[in-house]
């Protein structure tokens, strides 16, 4: 069978769209004749493929579904010399051959690396969310290998810059607590305090987060705590013996808290009152 490929009209949308997965997909449920038949055995996986976790359960129930109401969605591959490569549907394919079937639907795509990386990476993100570090690792991909900046996978992906850098910030956390977040034992919300704290901190506090299944909440306020016994108290410059006798004296004539604050020759004198009335009485005072 001749293989079609899908022309440059198509290719623009991939580009042009914040979800070029589903703009794609829906053009080419109007256009059935892009649709080919490929030997299961000749479509090899993405190898640029963000996701490294694939749910069993979830492949299964898929599976069962192919093969109650057929292959709904074509898979979308692109050239790979005599094989082929999947830009979207990797889960699709999985589901096909756990059926035991020998043919897939699918369309034939020309795309280059980076356009097969985005496009894969969108599509686990739309479809079954990547875990956090898996999406940091493909962010990380298109930074290293393709030299994207932040702002251009951002528009690809269809997300704020800032998401993207704060994603990345991820992997700067010890293996031990990404495998934790990768794995959902800790979450996302942790991960930010723990960023938050000086490298030799953040091991201590991921062993309470797990230890005590604290909550992001709990975990703040643990470092926040941590923040003010570091503190060190600011030390009062010590005031001259003649500043101290003018304070003592207007407390003996005022009878309540004063302080002066003098220096370079100049300053300002501070008087508490602790009530309204105590405020008329001051004043009157200082009248007289």
């Amino acid at each position: 069978m001749a293989k079609k490929v899908l022309g440059k009209g198509l290719s623009a949308i991939i580009s042009a769209s914040p979800t070029p997965v589903d703009a794609l997909e829906k053009g080419i449920a109007r256009n059935a004749d892009l649709i080919v038949e490929l030997d299961v055995n000749s479509v090899l996986p993405n190898p640029d493929q963000p996701r490294t976790h694939f749910d069993e359960l979830d492949i299964m129930g898929l599976s069962a579904s192919i093969q109650a109401v057929g292959l709904l969605q074509p898979i979308i591959v692109r050239r790979a010399e005599n094989n082929y490569h999947i830009v979207a549907g990797e889960r699709r394919l999985r589901a096909v051959k756990h059926a035991g079937m020998k043919k897939i639907r699918a369309v034939v795509i020309e795309a280059d690396e980076v356009k097969n990386l985005t496009m894969a990476l969108i599509e686990n993100i739309q479809r079954t969310n990547l875990n956090p570090i898996e999406e940091a690792e493909a962010y990380k991909v298109l930074v290293n290998r393709f030299n994207l900046k932040q702002q251009e996978i951002a528009g690809r992906v269809g997300k704020d810059r800032a998401t993207i850098a704060n994603t990345l910030r991820l992997l700067q956390l010890p293996a031990e607590v990404q495998e934790a977040l990768a794995g959902g034992r800790i979450s996302t919300g942790h991960a930010k305090v723990l960023l938050s704290v000086s490298d030799s901190r953040q091991m201590d506090l991921f062993r309470e987060i797990v230890n005590k299944s604290l909550s992001v909440r709990a975990l703040e306020q643990l470092v926040n705590e941590g923040r003010k016994r570091q503190k060190p108290a600011k030390k009062k410059p010590e005031k001259n013996a003649h500043v101290r006798k003018m304070e003592e004296d207007l407390i003996s004539v005022l009878g309540t808290k004063v302080e002066i604050k003098h220096a370079a020759g100049r300053g300002k004198i501070e008087i508490s009152y602790y009530s309204l009335d105590d405020f008329d009485r001051i004043v009157d005072l200082i009248k007289k």
